[in-house]
């Protein structure tokens, strides 16, 4: 990464620190958002130099005791700088949050009947390109409405177990670049395909078109619903096209978001097995995995990802009866402006 002065450092890091605590949420929730993006920052820290002092300021200005399993990542990455300051969160209970409402169990419900509406063409065996974040990036291009390249890949070998969102928007001299961290997963390869090169190439094509908030708090929400629609969409494409194991692993995807709920308790078959502890404190984030996407791709637009949304449904009629369903109760999106960015 370019070297940056202390101060430049320290400066960047205070302000999305902060920026990480302007949640859509409140009580313990709050705390354990607000953790979870101070341990992103925590990785900008790392990659820029390890220089941790404006994350630190403002963690010990906030006074946050019990983070949820997040803090576990937020203190590893810590860590690499030295000794971890007292006033850091533990991974204890943030406390009760909000449970998952009955809407998003419907909406879980119908994505799991979307999911087998929609129908497999002739298989046709799997496309692939090289394995590595280069290669499934450029793979994924075909099945994101709006592809871009202009973004930096750095190695992420030293962080692995401590990444989650592998994205972000680093300080330069210049200004700023778009980042992804590229860690080793040990999911299956066509799996691995789909969250690098559809879901995370979606989430760099978001930073390059938008200059608003979109790593933390609202942004955030607006950002996965985006990167969630481009997988619905592709999951149509993919079936149309005969790409039947990667429809399947795409199919599983969709399956995976409404498993991991809060609250899941094996009320929708199809859904069974996931598990991810690091949202169990976060109902509002872990939902808008699920509502966010159908809202938005659902809601009125001419923009490339609606008019590809639109065309596969086409060729999909079973599916787009259950998307008739979806769209007649469906929550309103994000906002399509994130917040402005805090500088």
């Amino acid at each position: 990464m370019e070297k940056l002065s202390r101060d430049a450092v320290h400066a960047w890091a205070a302000a999305r620190a902060s920026a990480a605590m302007a949640v859509p949420a409140s009580g313990a929730e709050a705390a354990a958002w607000t953790v979870r993006g101070w341990a992103e920052v925590a990785l900008g820290c790392a990659l820029l130099g390890r220089a941790f002092d404006g994350l630190d300021q403002v963690i010990r200005a906030a006074g946050i005791r019990h983070g949820g399993p997040a803090a576990t990542r937020l203190r590893a990455l810590r860590a690499l700088g030295g000794r971890v300051p007292s006033s850091y969160p533990d991974a204890g209970d943030p406390g009760p949050v909000t449970p998952i409402g009955p809407e998003v169990w419907r909406l879980g419900q119908l994505v799991a009947e979307f999911c087998a509406a929609v129908p497999m063409g002739p298989p046709a065996g799997l496309s692939r390109g090289r394995d590595s974040a280069k290669g499934q990036l450029r793979w994924g291009e075909r099945y994101r409405p709006e592809p871009v390249r202009g973004y930096r890949i750095v190695r992420g070998d030293a962080y692995a177990g401590m990444v989650w969102r592998t994205w972000l928007r680093l300080p330069t001299r210049e200004g700023s670049e778009n980042v992804l961290v590229a860690v080793g997963r040990p999911e299956p390869e066509p799996r691995r395909r789909v969250w690098l090169g559809i879901h995370e190439g979606a989430h760099l094509d978001r930073l390059a078109a938008v200059d608003g908030e979109l790593e933390f708090g609202a942004g955030l929400l607006a950002a996965e619903s985006y990167a969630m629609a481009v997988e619905f969409v592709a999951l149509l494409e993919a079936a149309a096209d005969g790409q039947v194991e990667l429809a399947r692993w795409l199919r599983l995807g969709l399956l995976e978001r409404v498993g991991r709920l809060p609250g899941f308790d094996g009320r929708i078959p199809q859904a069974r097995g996931f598990h991810a502890p690091e949202l169990v404190p976060l109902p509002t984030l872990a939902a808008n995995y699920v509502t966010g996407p159908l809202s938005l791709l659902c809601a009125p637009g001419d923009t490339p990802l609606h008019a590809r949304w639109r065309a596969a449904l086409r060729e999909a009629p079973r599916a787009a009866e259950v998307v008739a369903r979806i769209s007649a109760t469906a929550p309103a999106p994000p906002s399509p402006r994130p917040p402005a960015l805090a500088r």
